[in-house]
């Protein structure tokens, strides 16, 4: 089965059509594993809701790996020029929709093709922590990572990441009075503040990087505020670890004492993989063969199923259409000139990979 480009824009433009935040993938499962049994393929929902098909048999076995999920915000879906506009298209059902397209597309030389499109990776990274646990995929010889790092570059870096809660109780008080100790917001930026002191926190890439996303405080506009709710994004560079934010955060609770409790919710490593890795030599010979350009080397300031797949093999890569800036944002776009090209590079890649082994 080989798509038009038109068909191909329209199944993108389906699945932008639904909504599908973190915990509400089901309705685009059940469409991605209707269009995949209606080209032929044996494609199930497991029992966290990832869909998984595969294709071939025998050695050696890659994986085309993707996200349903979405964070949350509706964007209408719509065809302005050459983009194609909602939310998703470039984190990540553009990177999503051209990899089953080549899925579907591809045919295999030699090898096993699996195609795993998951959940919650924009939350706890469930879908993807239930395929290394498992054993009802077979054990990928490399895997392409399906995510927006623009057409023409590959990306083999990635930062960790840890969300991290503070809740703060206090007395309060009438907001007159001049107990800057019982401020529970006061107490929420001093802990920001010591946090970073204590990660040497920056804004290059090789720094820890915290960020507030979160801040719920207060009862009254007199009064001084008694709780508090933190949220902490906390982004690891290569080269530093979990451990070095929780012995932080040890330090934290030590300091501040009974009223403030901080709990790192979940902390996934940065990742680094090798740039010859055999799956990412098999992207960047795509690259070079369907836009007759040299493959750029890219890392990302974010974290991905990646820094999780990497306990399954180091041979890896990251690559798919779309521009991760306007990721998560609310003029997320795709080109449609990268997303029809992106079917082309994966199938190529696919080709490349499996040839490369004898």
């Amino acid at each position: 089965m080989v798509f038009s480009d038109e068909a191909m824009l329209k199944l993108l433009m389906e699945s932008l059509s639904i909504y599908s935040p973190t915990g509400e993938e089901h309705e685009l499962a059940e469409f991605l594993r209707d269009l995949l049994i209606m080209n032929g393929f044996n494609a199930v929902i497991d029992d966290v809701g990832n869909v998984i098909t595969i294709k071939g048999e025998d050695k050696p076995v890659l994986w085309l790996h993707a996200h349903m999920d979405t964070v949350p915000g509706f964007i209408e879906v719509r065809r302005e020029g050459d983009r194609i506009i909602g939310r998703g298209a470039s984190d990540d059902k553009g990177p999503l929709m051209a990899m089953t397209m080549a899925f579907i597309e591809t045919d295999l030389p030699k090898g096993t093709l699996v195609l795993t499109a998951v959940v919650h990776e924009e939350g706890d990274s469930l879908g993807t922590a239930n395929l290394i646990r498992g054993n009802h995929v077979p054990r990928p010889d490399g895997i392409i990572v399906g995510e927006p790092t623009g057409i023409n570059k590959v990306v083999t870096k990635y930062r960790g990441g840890s969300k991290v809660d503070v809740s703060i109780s206090t007395r309060g008080g009438h907001a007159s009075n001049p107990d800057l100790e019982s401020n529970s917001i006061l107490i929420a930026m001093r802990i920001y503040d010591k946090l970073r002191e204590y990660l040497k926190a920056g804004t290059n890439y090789e720094d820890f990087l915290v960020t507030p996303t979160i801040m719920n405080c207060g009862e009254a506009d007199n009064m001084i505020p008694s709780n508090c709710r933190l949220v902490l994004d906390i982004r690891i560079p290569p080269g530093k670890s979990c451990n070095e934010v929780r012995d932080s955060i040890s330090k934290l609770g030590a300091e501040f004492g009974n009223n403030v409790v901080i709990n790192v919710r979940w902390c996934t490593e940065p990742v680094e993989v090798p740039i010859d890795n055999p799956t990412a030599r098999a992207v960047s010979r795509a690259i070079i063969k369907v836009l007759n350009e040299k493959p750029m080397l890219a890392r990302k300031w974010g974290t991905s199923d990646m820094n999780d797949l990497v306990q399954l093999t180091r041979n890896l890569v990251a690559y798919g259409p779309g521009d991760g800036l306007m990721s998560h944002s609310m003029e997320e776009y795709i080109l449609i000139s990268d997303y029809l090209n992106a079917v082309k590079i994966y199938r190529q890649a696919i080709i490349e990979f499996m040839n490369m082994y004898r």
